[in-house]
């Protein structure tokens, strides 16, 4: 008779190591130096954050699709933070996001992703595009707009935040570099959770120039979701994406 196999018998995770895992897709390492200065200036030390990047640095190894989900895998933190190599935190740090959590899980223990900048949640139409936000970037300083925290339906990428032991993971049906945090928020709602935009105050270095790459995403996002939601109208931070009505309503 063959030996019984050995056996992991697995428990629920009682606590974490650490509290965050920042994860950074990396082009140019000299900004990333300058995302981890900024991380550990205000209170992200080794006793309670580490670091990860995904390698972009010579080519294209990841997209905005594939990247979160390779270094999900290596997390060790209780919340993961994606962010891009581009921003600096400007008067808030560790103690700061901590209490902003911890005031949204009392506000709603069912969150799954955070951020600092998405649509507003159900806005209507797509006459009007409706943000919740607080941050810095190329259209202005110290931006605070709508509710905080505020429920929203998608997130920019820039920074977003969520429980590694509720994990949400992009669709593996999609790629490039664009709506891989709208893909984010949707699959949420899938699961069962929601998404929020909170106070925490960062400067977002980036250009979010929209050429022919970011029309192929939308138009790929929009095709896979207008089967989903039809006749929706996703707001985000990019502008609004009309999920088409008219050759779904004969389904109805």
């Amino acid at each position: 008779m063959n030996a019984r196999p050995e056996v992991r018998f697995v428990q629920p995770n009682v606590g974490q190591d650490l509290t965050f895992s920042v994860c950074s897709l990396v082009r140019d390492e000299d900004r990333y130096n300058a995302l981890l200065e900024t991380f550990r200036s205000f209170g992200f030390t080794e006793a309670n954050t580490e670091f990860l990047a995904a390698d972009n640095r010579d080519e294209n190894r990841f997209d905005g699709y594939s990247w979160q989900t390779r270094l999900l895998q290596e997390c060790r933190g209780r919340y993961v933070i994606y962010c891009h190599e581009d921003l600096t935190l400007v008067d808030e740090g560790y103690d700061a996001l901590v209490q902003r959590l911890d005031e949204l899980t009392a506000l709603d223990p069912a969150w799954l992703l955070a951020g600092v900048a998405g649509g507003a949640w159900r806005s209507g139409q797509a006459e009007k595009r409706r943000l919740n936000m607080r941050i810095s970037d190329k259209f202005g300083a110290d931006q605070r707009v709508g509710t905080l925290p505020g429920r929203v339906e998608s997130l920019d990428e820039c920074f977003m935040i969520m429980k590694r032991e509720q994990p949400v993971v992009n669709s593996y049906d999609l790629s490039g570099f664009h709506y891989y945090g709208a893909d984010l928020c949707l699959q949420s709602e899938l699961l069962g959770g929601r998404a929020y935009a909170i106070d925490f105050h960062l400067h977002h270095h980036g250009e979010g120039a929209k050429g022919k790459s970011f029309r192929q995403a939308r138009n790929a996002f929009r095709t896979k979701y207008e089967k989903i939601f039809p006749g929706r109208a996703l707001h985000c931070t990019t502008g609004v994406v009309q999920f088409g009505e008219a050759r779904w309503a004969e389904l109805t």
